[in-house]
């Protein structure tokens, strides 16, 4: 199971509480915030169901959220980020999410995962490709495989991790 925690507005929770219940998830607690008219969500979602949970969450909040991840494994913790949002094309507005696994290094993501409707034009594909998140340019990006799951369309993309023997340190 992985855990996620994830900041919405409180108009928001029914919308996020429905995806909840529907899907593979279990809610570990909800923290209200006064000062910001927001609620902090942590919940858990099996590894398998992750991709499809996230795109209905990004369906059902409407509007951009950061969702952190955290993996436990046997050999320690992996922390990932996830990036919901919805982009307008031409043809309307589609739900987006932008997974970012950090499996080889802390702090550069190696595999990124794009997922959307299914039935979402090229158009919306090509400008989603053309976004920078935080270092990463998904247009420097390598296509891994794409596939259709229970509606969405998700793009795996393999990530060049930059490493520290490319680069010289100097130490001062």
């Amino acid at each position: 199971m992985m855990s996620l925690e994830f900041e919405v507005p409180v108009k928001r929770l029914n919308n996020v509480m429905g995806v909840i219940l529907r899907e593979d998830s279990k809610l570990q607690w909800v923290y209200y915030r006064e000062d910001t008219q927001s609620v902090v969500v942590r919940t858990t979602v099996s590894k398998n169901a992750l991709q499809t949970f996230l795109l209905r969450l990004a369906s059902a909040v409407d509007v951009p959220v950061e969702v952190t991840i955290v993996d436990e494994r046997e050999t320690g913790r992996a922390i990932h980020e996830a990036f919901l949002l919805r982009v307008d094309v031409s043809e309307g507005s589609y739900p987006v999410v932008i997974l970012l696994l950090y499996n080889v290094s802390k702090f550069y993501p190696d595999t990124i995962i794009v997922g959307t409707s299914s039935d979402a034009p090229q158009e919306l594909v090509d400008t989603v490709l053309k976004l920078t998140i935080g270092k990463v340019n998904l247009l420097e990006t390598e296509k891994v495989r794409s596939s259709i799951v229970d509606g969405g369309l998700f793009i795996q993309l393999r990530a060049n991790v930059p490493s520290t023997s490319d680069k010289e340190i100097v130490l001062v």
